[in-house]
């Protein structure tokens, strides 16, 4: 399947623009623990302003796709970058591959060049992926970055590709492998240069009839998509667990390094796991189930008791579940875990002695009377025990 196959869910910001947007992804907009701002930081003109109501993109967006190399979830989307993303062909690969900026005129790109709006673009799992595959990715700098428009940035001041390559060889380095992805100097006169980046002259993503047809009566012309609603204090998230999803990127990352440390006899690193920890307080409020945007929190019942459990491979350790959970029982260190999935805390289910439904028992419940009730039968007879209580003067 093509890559851009796999956008349908994602949808223009503006419609004079190809940014596409997946608000089901969108940390922020999921939860208002979501703490993202992530792409708005990256955008090299201002273009981006993220809340928890909604996404903006005004009408200074140039197009370069810099906001969805920083998404951590891939919630921002540029159709013209699904050839990064695509399966790196098994038969007869090239041994090199050359990524272009857009503005390099055709006339001086060897043949079967890569051309990407801008090659801040770039993502750490784009170059594994081909180098899993022996292909050696060279990033052309022409000299044009710094002055431009979409260029670099005080982070990265000497070229904005240089933080997907610096990622890519910390693990090339953990693993063993020698060979790297490098920038190649090959400049061009800055008179050449053309001011603004050219529109993508690529194919719109193929949208299904079912699909095309639920935006058109979502967004009819002329009228904005209504707002996203952010997380209330309910424990329900604002999307459906089915609308969560792992991330493209940790999944291209992983699949290649995996690939690279077969290669090498060696173990894949541990820096590329997460470790997640859940202490005594966790009370089986499931608010980081809800909360998590790549369903690495899920839950298992297995009828006496349900099952907290994680995947490391799926975790992007965004933080979004620590700063969620109520019970402050959630603890996160980005690097040092281990692969598979785990179970992280295990609760005894119980059955409500007054409407029958199975419950998770607060450890330590102080009024033992209403130890044996769940929490919906618990807060109806408090409520009935505080209105007895102001009409009356006491319980008999």
């Amino acid at each position: 399947m093509h890559s851009r196959d796999k956008l349908p869910a994602h949808t223009r910001l503006r419609d004079n623009r190809t940014l596409l947007h997946d608000e089901g992804a969108c940390l922020p907009l999921r939860s208002r623990h979501g703490q993202c701002r992530a792409c708005a930081a990256a955008c090299p003109v201002g273009a981006l302003t993220v809340s928890v109501e909604a996404v903006e993109l005004s009408e200074s967006c140039i197009g370069c796709g810099r906001c969805t190399a920083t998404c951590p979830t891939q919630a921002l989307a540029l159709p013209e970058l699904a050839m990064l993303a695509d399966p790196v062909p098994a038969a007869a690969p090239p041994e090199v591959l050359r990524i272009e900026c857009r503005k390099v005129p055709v006339g001086h790109l060897a043949p079967d060049t890569l051309v990407v709006p801008c090659l801040g673009a770039l993502m750490p799992g784009h170059l594994l992926a081909r180098q899993a595959a022996g292909i050696v990715v060279h990033v052309v700098d022409r000299g044009w970055c710094a002055g431009c428009e979409a260029g670099c940035t005080e982070a990265h001041p000497d070229h904005p590709a240089q933080a997907a390559l610096d990622a890519t060889v910390l693990w090339l380095d953990a693993i063993g492998e020698r060979r790297r992805p490098s920038i190649v100097r090959e400049a061009l006169p800055l008179d050449q240069r053309p001011d603004a980046i050219a529109p993508a002259t690529e194919e719109a993503p193929r949208v299904d009839r079912r699909s095309f047809f639920r935006e058109a009566l979502q967004r009819p012309t002329g009228r904005q998509r209504p707002a996203a609603v952010p997380m209330g204090g309910s424990g329900r998230a604002a999307y459906t667990a089915n609308q969560r999803r792992p991330s493209p990127e940790r999944e291209r990352q992983l699949a290649a390094v995996a690939v690279l440390a077969q290669a090498h006899e060696t173990a894949i690193p541990a820096e590329m796991y997460p470790q997640l920890h859940v202490d005594a307080r966790c009370c089986d409020r499931r608010m980081c189930v809800a909360l998590c945007p790549t369903a690495a929190l899920s839950v298992v019942d297995d009828g006496l008791a349900v099952h907290l459990q994680w995947s490391s491979e799926r975790c992007i350790a965004c933080g979004t579940c620590v700063r969620g959970c109520p019970e402050v029982a959630i603890h996160l260190q980005a690097h040092g875990g281990r692969p598979g999935v785990q179970v992280l805390a295990s609760h005894g289910r119980a059955s409500c002695s007054s409407c029958g439904d199975a419950f998770t028992p607060v450890p330590g419940q102080e009024e033992q009377d209403l130890s044996a009730l769940c929490p919906l039968c618990t807060k109806s007879r408090r409520f009935t025990d505080d209105a007895r209580r102001q009409l009356f003067g006491g319980l008999n």
